[in-house]
């Protein structure tokens, strides 16, 4: 990726997480009561002067506060395009998405949602520590340094916090990015398959680590995943998308707690929750 892609990439996360300093404590108190709701939400594609192109219809469910949501669905069947219309980038043709009482656009201009892609974006010439911190000096703001301190902390990379991104594995690279992510407190994060380019074992590592971090902090969370495995193991509730024009489905919630999952892949009950995905995905 080159310095300008670099650039690029990372301005555009840093659109959705910058520091927010506008909100009251009266709206950032209602912001955190609520719940990330999608309602009857359709979008279509411009294409001049054809017939635009459906890439979701009629969508409609909500992930509670503090939960992580995931959405799982064949590929190219509009799960990014439906994650971009959570963070307010762009707005549905038809229906409503709100974040408590607020739209996404409202909170994204008050800064208030993070957003993760696959590849980290990070700065080659930045430091761990300077990455995490990018959102603060983007915006003009002052830095947090104790909560980017507890936040290296909670990622464990407190001890590589002066190293530069060559010196990490790809693991510790995507620590960095979700710790970005996380910087300036957001209310709502957006993953969109952050653990796809890693091995089978650091992901596994990875997905144990988002649970801890999203208990830490009780972020509210929606995920894209092509893994049916991983949307069992790190999803609260689970919603499966049908190909493009996406619709639901099936709306699954998996009642385990999230400190007992790892040790739970080989029960019955995991197995079961896979299955039940499984034979939605192939309906």
């Amino acid at each position: 990726m080159s310095v300008a892609e670099s650039e690029h990439e990372v301005q555009m996360s840093i659109d959705v997480t910058a520091a927010a300093t506008a909100a009251s404590p009266k709206v950032r108190a209602t912001i955190r009561e609520g719940a990330l709701r999608i309602d009857a939400v359709s979008y279509s594609y411009d294409s001049g002067h054809q017939p635009g192109v459906a890439a979701v219809d009629d969508v409609d469910f909500v992930v509670p506060r503090g939960a992580l949501g995931v959405l799982v669905g064949p590929s190219g069947c509009g799960k990014s395009t439906l994650l971009r219309l959570a963070a307010g980038l762009m707005e549905p043709t038809l229906g409503r998405i709100a974040f408590g009482t607020i739209t996404p656009a409202e909170l994204r201009k008050q800064r208030r949602i993070g957003f993760a892609f696959q590849d980290p974006g990070l700065l080659s010439w930045r430091s761990v520590r300077r990455n995490v911190e990018l959102p603060f000096d983007l915006a003009k703001l002052p830095i947090d340094r104790s909560w980017i301190g507890e936040l290296l902390e909670i990622v464990g990379l407190s001890e590589w916090a002066d190293r530069r991104p060559r010196e990490l594995s790809g693991g510790m690279r995507q620590r960095v990015s979700l710790a970005r992510a996380l910087a300036t407190r957001p209310d709502l994060l957006l993953l969109d398959e952050p653990f796809g380019a890693l091995d089978e074992i650091t992901r596994s590592e990875l997905n144990l680590e988002l649970l801890r971090i999203l208990s830490a902090t009780g972020t509210t969370c929606l995920l894209v995943t092509h893994s049916v495995e991983e949307a069992v193991l790190l999803g609260d509730r689970i919603v499966v998308l049908s190909s493009r024009p996406c619709t639901v489905k099936l709306v699954h919630d998996v009642p385990e707690a999230r400190d007992a999952r790892g040790a739970s892949r080989d029960t019955v009950a995991f197995l079961d929750h896979c299955r039940a995905l499984r034979a939605a995905l192939a309906a």
